[in-house]
């Protein structure tokens, strides 16, 4: 059952669709092979079935052959719905197709293609992103009909060609401004060459000695907040499509810490506040998406200064959470422990953040803990401004333990965990019922010095694992921005539990304060500071037509002469 339990995680995790399937790398293949039936008695949620399914036939045709792995399809498809589809990874989905395809189950394949067309009808994705997929399930129904004329599938086809151009015409933002924006990430990385020139594909899963180098990340400026969208064309004329795609232009290995450190400052350099964010990812992830979302964060929360991520030799497949954790080891750690040494030395910046998403977390608390060995409290100055836990896959009682040993290494931690994460409770049960220190049910993690934020209510899309980067990035602006206590913080509850007090968030419906209210407050003072901050709120207003954000004002002006009688770093 361990082996199905990782099936279970590796699917919940997963967050970002495809547009195409990459190759995946060789998979260790589980000595009791799970079966459909495992699944099935597990009773997952409707919602969880199908994808679970399908990425067991995945495994089930790696393993023992495509024969074995169409029971198990089979049972996928009599399960698949729309709430399916929307929980999960389309390249799960993707995938599906293109083996039925390739086993000539014409049948099976318009079975899932039907699904995904409901889904994307319904606004699940754009035209762009669906374009590819309906291409390529047409070309498979025109490889295995006699005739293949007047298809569902080809009406599907031109309407989403239409769309797609429609899209196209209307994503130029209006103001004139550029559609995207290009953001250098400063990477350490242990990940090893793949010898390929495409970017997307430069760095493997193999265990490699630590790199340095930048890798150039163009980000669309039009696009929801914490949304990601990828492309996975890398040559010619992508011009048409920085306003829609993340996009991975360069990446540029440096070979001396000197030159690394000499770019990373000529960055801080051009800067006011000094500002230096460093990502740390989690398990399935590769080394574009690792840079997509360090860009991401980056251009989201503002960032005035430069962002650095680590990404440490995850496989970057829904099948490793096995192998992903088997990285935590000594010599990785202590590369990390080394790279964040240098940004600290030689960066330049003034104030650094560091957050850690997941299994991430594993390797900071390692890497952290050697680095209060060797700057032991009291120090004369903290060495980062604030380090984020967000959904930490660790165990509670390690967390719990070893986080009093490194609280004087920041001027604040913060520990973003839910209820709703449903990656971190499955994790639970891998880790044989051992509470996560992400997961705040049935307590949540409570320490002197730590601040506690259960974003369960933030959670209620998705599988609830990335509310830091997206549902709750207000509340993460306020922390980088204006280092502003979780009880300065409207949006925010506080909350009694057995373990003691935390605070909740609800981006819907705030707390103390209007979400709006505070969103418009922390912005306005991030962008014209204090002496202008209500002026801004004003001019931004009277361009808004919604009334009941208008009527407002008096509330985020209080608000605002709230936060301006505190201590305000910048």
């Amino acid at each position: 059952m361990q082996a199905v339990s990782a099936l279970l995680l590796a699917i919940s995790l997963s967050s970002t669709a495809l547009a195409q399937i990459p190759e995946a790398p060789a998979q260790e293949c589980p000595e009791d092979m799970p079966t459909a039936a495992d699944i099935l008695n597990l009773e997952l949620e409707d919602s969880e079935l199908a994808p679970t399914l399908f990425d067991l036939a995945a495994l089930v045709q790696a393993c023992d052959g495509d024969a074995a792995a169409q029971d198990v399809d089979a049972e996928a498809r009599d399960v698949l719905t729309v709430d399916a589809v929307r929980a999960a990874h389309l390249a799960i989905y993707d995938a599906a197709l293109s083996r039925h395809a390739a086993r000539g189950d014409l049948d099976g394949m318009l079975d899932i293609f039907f699904v995904l067309d409901r889904w994307a009808n319904d606004g699940g994705m754009t035209a762009e992103e669906w374009l590819p997929i309906v291409e390529r399930a047409r070309a498979a129904e025109i490889a295995l009909l006699d005739d293949p004329a007047d298809s569902e599938i080809e009406a599907s086809l031109n309407r989403a060609r239409r769309n797609a151009e429609a899209e196209a015409q209307v994503r130029a933002l209006p103001s004139g401004e550029p559609d995207h924006v290009i953001v250098p990430v400063f990477y350490g990385t242990n990940r090893g060459r793949t010898g390929e020139v495409n970017p997307l594909e430069f760095y493997g899963h193999e265990r490699a000695p630590l790199e340095l180098g930048v890798v150039e990340v163009s980000v669309p400026r039009n696009r929801e907040i914490g949304e990601i969208r990828r492309t996975d064309r890398w040559q010619g004329d992508l011009s048409s499509l920085r306003g829609r795609y993340f996009i991975i232009d360069r990446v540029r290995p440096i070979d001396t810490e000197k030159e690394f450190t000499h770019l990373i400052r000529a960055e801080m350099d051009q800067s006011s506040r000094r500002e230096l964010l460093v990502f740390i990812h989690g398990y399935n992830t590769d080394f574009r998406s690792a840079a997509e979302r360090a860009a991401q964060l980056a251009v989201d929360l503002e960032i005035d200064g430069a962002p650095a991520m680590y990404s440490w030799p995850s496989r970057g497949t829904t099948l490793g959470y096995f192998a992903d954790a088997n990285q935590v080891i000594r010599p990785v750690i202590n590369d990390l422990q080394s790279y964040l040494e240098l940004l600290v030395a030689e960066s330049g910046a003034d104030r650094i953040h560091v957050v850690a998403h997941s299994m991430g977390n594993r390797f900071l608390l390692r890497a952290l803990e050697e680095m209060a060995e060797d700057n032991p409290a009291p120090l004369e100055a903290p060495l980062f401004d604030h380090v984020v836990w967000a959904s930490p896959d660790v165990d509670q009682e390690d967390f719990l333990y070893s986080i009093p040993e490194m609280l004087h290494l920041a001027n604040d931690m913060t520990l973003y965990a839910s209820a709703s994460d449903r990656a971190l409770r499955l994790s639970r049960r891998i880790q044989g019922g051992y509470p996560r220190a992400g997961d705040v049910s049935p307590t949540p993690v409570v320490l002197s010095g730590l601040a506690t934020v259960d974003t369960t209510a933030a959670g209620d899309s998705g599988i609830g694992h990335s509310d830091y980067a997206g549902p709750a990035l207000d509340d993460f602006r306020a922390i980088v921005w204006h280092s502003l206590a979780p009880d300065q913080r409207c949006i925010l509850e506080p909350a009694e539990s057995e373990t003691g007090r935390f605070h909740r968030v609800d981006p819907d419906d705030g707390g103390a304060c209007a979400p709006d209210v505070f969103k418009y407050s922390i912005t306005a003072l991030r962008r014209a500071g204090p002496e202008h901050a209500i002026d801004a709120v004003m001019a931004s207003l009277d361009e808004d037509d919604d009334p009941d954000v208008s009527d407002r004002v008096e509330a985020i002006s209080r608000y605002i002469a709230l936060i301006i009688s505190t201590r305000l770093p910048n």
